[in-house]
């Protein structure tokens, strides 16, 4: 299970890795599919064409510039040539309350942004009798904005620059005979979502190192998950045939009539709880407690210690030894060839032999410190049920 865990992670960071590669190798596609799916508006450019007579040298100045917005609901088709002068006021709604100081030739009016909507100022300047309307900006901005207005208004209506309108009123104020000329320049798409790509661009950089982050730290979790797995089971099947070969070296004998566990009341297994019968097959360990060998082989294989007394069977007879960590001697010739512990040039012979007769010492030494055995005290004091 954990193996396949384990497949089914790296298949999905690979699969993940290809997504991102792709996304990576193909940024045309993505960046067409982005501007299909967002929405956009469209607005027309102006050129504004003003042409003047300084009055003290008698020069013909003229300048041109794209520096206008049409009205979307203004003209579609804006007249070409307006060959008025154009006015300044501090509102359009004074050219009603003084009609007679308006020319009587095509003007334009030069209105300033506030005060009222631009539907409203459209409104006024056209029944004012005004051929166009050029409303500037109230404020220094970098962008204009697009003019809301009826289109009802058979009026062309441009918005400019503050400085531009600034300019234009200077000129009027100043008597000049300007003559101002709206045409169309060029058709521009905007995005409707004014998001910043540098925010944009900064939040899927970092939602992509997230991400990449994450995988790495699953697949080093799972590896190590995967590691800890097999080391457990491979030192469980150490243990298991550590014990298999001490349960060969523990005797075992079969019970007969005249045996003390038979005597009297007779005795019983402490793990089955059940008295000895003749003929049954007992196992004696070296700590002097007897029970079933069909009862005490699966525990001592999964346990290895003494149901009674809980002593450590691969201790006593040497397969165990407590260092750093535990490990387990195995005396086999392939097992210690795997250990490094086979003879070779840079190592003396008989290094096996003396490992044994060390074992075989440690062993005479721990059955000489055990005391006498007193068969009355070290029998299991379990209680038989009839």
């Amino acid at each position: 299970m954990e193996a396949r865990s384990l497949a089914r992670t790296v298949l999905a960071v690979a699969l993940a890795a290809l997504l991102l590669q792709a996304a990576a190798a193909n940024p045309a596609a993505s960046a067409v599919t982005a501007q299909l799916r967002e929405p956009t508006d469209t607005y027309v450019t102006a050129y504004i064409n003003v042409t003047y007579k300084d009055p003290r040298t008698g020069e013909v100045r003229s300048e041109r510039s794209e520096t206008a917005k049409f009205a979307p609901g203004g003209c579609a088709a804006p007249l070409v040539r307006h060959g008025g002068p154009a006015s300044y006021r501090q509102g359009v709604a004074q050219y009603t309350a003084n009609s007679t100081g308006l020319p009587t030739e095509p003007w334009v009016a030069l209105v300033p942004r506030g005060h009222c909507t631009f539907d409203m100022k459209v409104f006024t300047a056209s029944h004012s009798g005004a051929a166009a309307v050029i409303i500037f900006d109230d404020k220094e901005a970098d962008t204009l904005d697009m003019m809301d207005i009826s289109p009802e208004h058979n009026i062309t209506a441009v918005l400019t620059y503050h400085w531009k309108g600034a300019a234009l009123a200077k000129l009027a104020d100043n008597n000049h005979h300007v003559y101002v000329e709206i045409t169309v320049a060029n058709r521009c798409t905007r995005s409707l979502n004014s998001i910043n790509r540098t925010s944009v661009l900064f939040v899927s950089v970092s939602f992509i190192v997230l991400m990449i982050i994450s995988l790495a730290w699953l697949v080093f979790y799972y590896v190590q998950r995967f590691r800890y797995i097999h080391a457990k089971d491979r030192l469980s099947r150490r243990l298991c045939s550590a014990a298999k070969r001490a349960l060969s070296k523990i005797p075992t004998r079969r019970l007969k009539i005249d045996d003390p566990e038979l005597a009297g009341d007779g005795d019983c297994c402490a793990i089955c709880i059940e008295r000895y019968r003749v003929a049954d097959v007992v196992r004696a360990l070296p700590c002097r407690h007897e029970f079933h060998k069909s009862c005490i082989d699966p525990w001592l294989l999964d346990h290895r210690t003494c149901p009674m007394c809980k002593m450590d069977i691969l201790k006593h007879y040497g397969f165990v030894f407590t260092g750093s960590q535990e490990s387990i001697l195995h005396l086999d010739i392939e097992e210690v060839a795997a250990f490094g512990l086979v003879d070779s040039p840079h190592q003396p012979r008989g290094r096996i032999q003396q490992l044994r007769e060390q074992q075989q010492q440690q062993q005479q030494q721990q059955q000489q410190q055990q005391p006498p055995p007193q068969l009355e005290e070290e029998r299991p004091s379990a209680t038989c049920v009839s």
